[in-house]
């Protein structure tokens, strides 16, 4: 079951979206494919029609017709679309059944309405490559008789196409195809006018919020014209163009921008004035204004890699100091006051000590100031480290321009004697560290001991 809609094709159009027999001839008869491929290197496919030179006989007739006859429809247009499971377009059998469906459904017409010119049309140049007929019926025959009422789509042409294709198309698929068509078919046609449009009115609606919110969304991103138009054909939206053209000019021949940008979705159709209020100059402008701003974030992140680079070089190059650590300051408690006994105990140590000899106080003297100096045992490795790698910086400064100078024996001499001093001095820190740690220790035995010969009245 394929899909059949018709149009009235009129001598003077009565609305300006309205097109005219010989124009609509002029269109069906151009051999120039739409979207030329494989599929369809040319425009028309297939092509016949039961009176041998349609389009001069159709001329004629539309002159004949101007002149003695008051009717302004000149011919009906009738689409006949098929699903790419019913008939594939690679294959010439499919061509040809669908070109034949195509005769016999305005054979079956005629029946209906008299004798009379008609003209079919196969082609697959569509943007999807469905097969399809244009079938082309004249409104007057040769007597100028019109036919009364029109061409009914759901009186004569529906079911005249329901009936055709499935007698032509009996395989699975089709089948398939052709249930899933009858039931939307069905209920459209269980409704009636005013719900059928209220009906396309909604789904118009929606197709419409769905172009608005991703053609913001495009225009936040993109950052060229031929960006703008692939991201809208990713999500379905098509920017229509004329036949003649293969892509959309957003320039007119005089070179200034088009008013508008026609926007297409699965058969909506909208413009770029009405949808968002902006021509294709205003488009092209943010576009713009967003590569500007990626190209700005671009020199920015380059900027701070670069500056980040330059920060871990300095900090590689700093020495590391040896830090000081200083003693634990210990919280002093009052001390109680004495007893007769404690004050006894302290006159006998008194006169202990005064009882050595004036050598073994100058031995404990210089004891105690072994653990109590500090030591300055880096500043000669420190000032050799400083002197290593100024004399390194200078070489390289001054041969960084030259190939492989990183491999250069004088400056890998210098670098490795700024690697051993740099060594050396971090373990004579870590040997400072040890002996503070340990002198630290020392004294808070020695305290302890003390205290505990004392007593726990000290």
């Amino acid at each position: 079951m394929s899909v059949i809609s018709v149009k009235t094709k009129y001598h003077v159009p009565p609305r300006r979206n309205s097109e005219t027999g010989k124009g609509c001839i002029n269109y069906l008869s151009d051999e120039k494919s739409h979207n030329e491929s494989d599929v369809s290197p040319i425009r028309n496919l297939r092509k016949s029609s039961n009176c041998g030179d349609f389009k001069s006989v159709a001329r004629k007739r539309f002159k004949e017709q101007a002149r003695n006859s008051n009717a302004n429809v000149e011919l009906y247009s009738i689409v006949q679309s098929f699903d790419l499971e019913e008939l594939d377009p690679e294959s010439q059998s499919d061509v040809d059944k669908a070109h034949k469906i195509g005769v016999l459904t305005a054979k079956e017409v005629l029946k209906k309405v008299g004798d009379r010119e008609f003209c079919v049309f196969t082609q697959a140049d569509g943007e999807s490559h469905h097969l399809h007929n244009h079938i082309v019926i004249m409104n007057c025959d040769k007597e100028l008789n019109t036919i009364k009422h029109g061409l009914s789509w759901k009186r004569t042409l529906a079911p005249i196409n329901d009936r055709i294709t499935g007698e032509q198309l009996q395989n699975a698929k089709q089948k398939d195809v052709q249930k899933r068509l009858k039931k939307s078919y069905d209920e459209v046609t269980a409704l009636s006018p005013s719900q059928r449009k209220s009906k396309r009115q909604k789904e118009n609606e929606k197709k419409k919020e769905y172009i608005y919110d991703n053609v913001n969304d495009v225009l936040k991103i993109a950052k060229s014209q031929k960006e703008f138009v692939e991201l809208l054909r990713e999500r379905q939206i098509i920017i229509r163009r004329n036949a003649k053209e293969k892509e959309f000019n957003w320039l007119t021949k005089s070179g200034k921008y088009k008013s508008r940008l026609p926007f297409e979705y699965q058969g909506y159709k909208i413009t770029s004035k009405k949808l968002i209020n902006q021509n294709p100059e205003q488009i092209l402008r943010k576009l713009y204004q967003n590569k500007q701003r990626f190209e700005n974030k671009q020199r920015q992140n380059a900027k701070s890699q670069k500056d980040k680079a330059i920060e871990t070089k300095s900090n590689e190059e700093q020495v590391i100091k040896p830090c000081e650590i200083k003693p634990q300051t210990q919280i002093k408690t009052p001390k109680p006051q004495k007893t007769a006994n404690q004050q006894n105990k302290k006159k006998q140590e008194k006169t202990k000590i005064s009882s050595k000899t004036p050598k073994n106080k100058i031995e404990e003297r210089n004891v105690n100031a072994v653990h109590v100096r500090k030591s300055n045992i880096n500043s000669l490795t420190d000032l050799e480290l400083v002197m290593a790698i100024r004399k390194r910086d200078i070489w390289r400064n001054k041969h960084f321009h030259e190939a492989n100078w990183q491999n250069n024996s004088t400056y890998l001499r210098l670098q490795g004697k700024v690697t051993f001093l740099r060594s050396q001095l971090t373990a004579e820190i870590k040997a400072q560290r040890q002996a503070q740690q340990t002198m630290i220790a020392t004294k808070e035995a020695e305290r302890r001991i003390k205290k505990q010969e004392e007593g726990p009245g000290y």
